[in-house]
């Protein structure tokens, strides 16, 4: 049985202010706005606490719906041909600077991803979508853009660095 590695950020104990994951729009959402947003039922954040309150890496997502013809056409034909389609966005993915290159990135994506399959059972969902974030260097944007590719994402025609995984696929993947 699967265990989820995160918890719900508890901002009585879990010290945002010492997060460091080297990018500062990712660094001030998490310090700055991911506790606001989670209070105003905005969106989730999980994180990995590494003891002692000390975040090692984070993740939020929140409900979503992107355009119908916005999909891609195999994906489209199976869809209402008209509206919103559900999805959930995954909104933001950081990894403590002192602890990167030791995978916690994919484990707080598949921790994300198995949510995603729980909540399902419970509520429409067919797609999951996530910006690879654009912090200017096009080496660092190309690694995350491949990392997520890695991982059954693809991207939405037209939108480079906005991706999506159908629901479908994601089942597929973890065996679900």
């Amino acid at each position: 049985m699967y265990r989820p590695i995160t918890e719900p950020l508890d901002v009585t104990r879990h010290d945002r202010s010492t997060f460091e994951s080297g990018v500062p729009q990712v660094d001030n959402f998490f310090r700055q706005t991911a506790a606001k947003l989670t209070r105003a039922a905005n969106l989730r954040t999980f994180v990995l606490d590494g003891g002692q309150g000390r975040v090692l890496g984070f993740y939020a997502q929140n409900a979503s719906a992107i355009e119908y013809q916005e999909l891609p056409a195999r994906y489209a034909k199976t869809r209402p041909g008209h509206g919103e389609i559900p999805a959930v966005f995954i909104s933001m993915i950081g990894v403590d600077r002192r602890v990167q290159g030791k995978g916690l990135g994919r484990d707080l994506l598949v921790d994300s991803l198995w949510r995603i399959v729980e909540a399902e059972r419970s509520v429409g969902i067919a797609l999951v979508l996530i910006d690879v974030l654009d912090c200017g260097d096009p080496v660092q944007v190309n690694r995350r853009k491949n990392f997520y590719l890695a991982h059954g994402f693809a991207e939405l025609p037209g939108q480079p660095l906005r991706l999506f995984l159908p629901i479908a696929t994601l089942r597929e993947l973890i065996g679900h």
